[in-house]
């Protein structure tokens, strides 16, 4: 089903069509957060100034190594926003999935019961017995 503007919802019946159950999305979020959280604490050491020694190359070297620390952070800082979005991503296609579905029950429920009162005013009609049939209308 497609609202508009490339938003594309499916149902949770299609959900579990493509092999997505509700126990597989609920590992699958489980594990994003599990690797979210490792991926966190994997974080490197900082570099102490003296590392290398106390020569100009050196006290340049570990210059470096902290600039290179801190890209290797902030990589794993976008890697865990990244693993949270997809939780989040997941978490919400799921969820208008099961809203999907809900609303598709209500109203296939909603017009089979305007059909069972349509096929009970036409079932037997007599010339003693006219049919007093009203077409259903928004609020039947």
């Amino acid at each position: 089903m497609t609202l508009g503007k490339g938003d594309v919802v499916v149902t949770a019946t299609e959900l579990r069509a493509f092999g997505f159950t509700d126990d597989l999305v609920d590992r699958i979020m489980r594990f994003l957060d599990s690797s979210a959280t490792d991926l966190n604490s994997s974080k490197p050491a900082t570099v102490v100034r003296a590392a290398f020694g106390q020569a100009p190359a050196s006290v340049a070297c570990a210059s470096h190594a902290g600039k290179a620390r801190q890209h290797v952070v902030d990589a794993i800082n976008d890697m865990v926003t990244g693993l949270h979005g997809y939780h989040s991503s997941l978490d919400g296609m799921r969820r208008r999935a099961h809203a999907a579905e809900d609303t598709s029950t209500t109203d296939l429920t909603h017009i089979n019961k305007q059909i069972v009162s349509a096929e009970d005013c036409a079932a037997a009609p007599t010339v003693g017995s006219p049919s007093q049939c009203v077409a259903p209308g928004d609020d039947s």
